[in-house]
């Protein structure tokens, strides 16, 4: 009987995460020491509009993260899924560690709680989702090269399962657009 290898999905995004919180170390002693504003952008960048709020801030989030998720959902049917799931979640880890590392870099310790802030709640449901999802893309993926087919067998089984990432995709949506921009409101009220 052939033993299934499971797939490393936490440790490639432990991994990118520590290569995200080296990268500015990096970069920040040639150039972002300078002045605050590269930071500030990078940081503002990470949610997906500063400037809009309410239905149109919600339309924006699913636009820029479902439309990225569907892609994903959508590379699981090819080749191409395997590369994408390690690739994917190394970029995920790294923006993570990146966020944290700049807030951290640019404004101290209590950066470090601002960082935390621009995450928190939503990246609860949106890593463990990630993860999944990237997991399924794999499997699938993977029995397709095995296989050697063009269209995969087990389509329905894939839809069930990355069905159970897009509630959890639902969840952190929700809370990015609702929760996240009244926590960290309160920590830049608590912090000044």
């Amino acid at each position: 009987m052939e033993e299934k290898k499971r797939f490393p999905g936490l440790i490639l995004c432990m991994c990118g995460f520590l290569l995200g919180s080296f990268i500015p170390n990096l970069i920040w002693k040639t150039e972002w020491h300078q002045g605050t504003l590269e930071a500030i952008y990078y940081l503002t960048s990470f949610t997906a509009s500063g400037s809009v709020s309410g239905i149109e801030y919600l339309k924006e989030i699913i636009k820029f993260r479902g439309s990225l998720w569907s892609l994903c959902m959508i590379c699981g049917f090819s080749v191409f899924g395997a590369p994408l799931a390690v690739t994917g979640l190394l970029i995920l880890g790294c923006r993570i560690g990146m966020v944290i590392a700049v807030s951290i870099l640019e404004f101290g310790l209590l950066g470090g709680l601002i960082g935390a802030g621009l995450l928190f709640p939503q990246y609860l449901l949106y890593i463990p989702g990630w993860i999944f999802l990237m997991e399924q893309i794999w499997e699938q993926s993977m029995d397709i090269w095995k296989h050697r087919e063009l269209f995969p067998v087990n389509k329905r089984r894939y839809l069930g399962k990355t069905g159970i990432s897009v509630l959890l995709l639902s969840g952190g949506i929700l809370a990015e657009c609702y929760l996240n921009p009244w926590i960290v409101e309160k920590i830049l009220d608590y912090l000044k």
